[in-house]
């Protein structure tokens, strides 16, 4: 499992990331539409070759076992920089820009190993999306007529997770603990999502559904 410094504040518990530095650039999906809407696709021959690329070399990635251990890819689309690393729950770093004041306005999770993922996004302006459970085995891209991401829901019913998200003007924020159900983010408070991540544990708890 990938290592992440954090410190807490606030109520939401503001998280300081240290050391995470993006580490896969793969070929980036479709341009978001100019409608809002959203799709759900099995994963194509180029899709999966940028998992590998994403996930090579990581511990989960390389495990003796040969169990292909419960997974989440995440991309985030910045209106200015535009499509940014591809990031996997087992590796290190952040999808999304630090620091350049450029909102998400597309996210796509890709999963994989049996993890049973859903997430709903919450848009500027238009509000919260319905969840959307995403298939092990299959993408889902986000995305709302350039309308900045605000907050994300994240649930599993088999496996927890630790998340964050950089908001503008304020930073890292998340839980720091193991959640099947969690949001990060925020909302009512007009402050967009520049880069978020998504961790989950590796090793045995991975098997046993933590």
């Amino acid at each position: 499992m990938r290592f992440r410094a954090l410190a807490a504040v606030s109520a939401l518990t503001a998280l300081t990331l240290l050391g995470a530095v993006p580490t896969a650039q793969a070929a980036a999906p479709s341009a978001p539409a100019t409608t809002s809407g959203a799709k759900l696709q099995k994963l194509t021959p180029e899709t999966a070759a940028a998992v590998d690329a994403a996930r090579a070399g990581t511990a989960a990635a390389d495990s003796p076992t040969g169990v292909t251990p419960h997974y989440v890819c995440f991309q985030a689309h910045s209106r200015t920089t535009g499509w940014t690393n591809l990031v996997c729950s087992d590796g290190p770093g952040f999808t999304g820009t630090e620091n350049k004041n450029d909102p998400i306005d597309s996210v796509v999770f890709t999963v994989g190993g049996g993890f049973d993922f859903r997430a709903q996004v919450h848009f500027a302006n238009t509000g919260t999306t319905g969840e959307v459970h995403v298939p092990s085995g299959s993408q889902y891209q986000f995305y709302n007529d350039g309308n900045a991401v605000e907050a994300i829901h994240l649930r599993s019913l088999n496996h927890s997770m630790k998340a964050a998200a950089h908001v503008q003007n304020v930073g890292w924020k998340g839980t720091n603990t193991w959640e099947r159900d969690q949001w990060i983010g925020s909302i009512g408070e007009a402050r967009w999502m520049e880069a978020f991540w998504i961790d989950l544990p590796t090793g045995l708890e991975t098997l046993t559904g933590q």
